[in-house]
């Protein structure tokens, strides 16, 4: 049986993790999404993860299963909501974005895993408000985002490149106490 685990990205990890935001930009839009479809994210964006100390990667064995970038603190992005509201108003909460998996792990049920490993790591932390977005069209990553217990609770927008919606869903989870 593998070992399954998430840790903080290194650097020898960015090649795989380019690779992974490739061919979920590839998924995307065999699924007729326009999400991750111009230049974002990118190499450039997960070295300034990276720098930010904000880069996770799923490990399964040795092999760089999944990626995503978290972090605590204000969000630019979901300061301002479209439509909707925050169940707690504040800046004190953890962001998720960026999740993607590796096609060769696909179909493993690892998604839920790698969202739990997050969420328990930033709840040791100390974070009790969570929060995370996706384009509506995005079915597997919203049930990904619901079955680990998020509440839709309105859309954002975001500026992700021309000629792509901007239009996002946007998810929190509180865990009291």
């Amino acid at each position: 049986m593998p070992v399954v685990y998430m840790r903080r990205a290194k650097a020898r990890d960015l090649e795989s993790i380019a690779s992974i935001l490739k061919s979920a930009k590839g998924y995307l839009r065999e699924q007729g999404l326009d999400q991750w479809q111009g230049d974002y994210p990118n190499q450039d964006t997960v070295q300034a993860d990276m720098d930010h100390h904000q880069a996770y990667v799923l490990m399964v064995d040795d092999a760089v299963a999944g990626y995503a970038a978290a972090f605590e603190g204000e969000d630019p992005l979901y300061s301002e909501m479209a439509a909707g509201s925050w169940l707690v108003d504040g800046h004190d909460y953890a962001s998720i974005h960026r999740f993607a998996l590796s096609d060769a792990f696909r179909g493993q049920r690892l998604a839920p895993r790698f969202m739990t490993a997050l969420i328990s790591y930033f709840y040791a932390q100390g974070a009790r408000d969570f929060r995370i977005d996706t384009h509506p069209g995005n079915m597997p990553m919203q049930k990904v985002i619901t079955n680990n217990g998020f509440e839709k609770r309105g859309s954002i927008n975001m500026a992700e490149g021309d000629g792509i919606s901007t239009e996002r869903w946007a998810y929190q989870l509180i865990i009291k106490d």
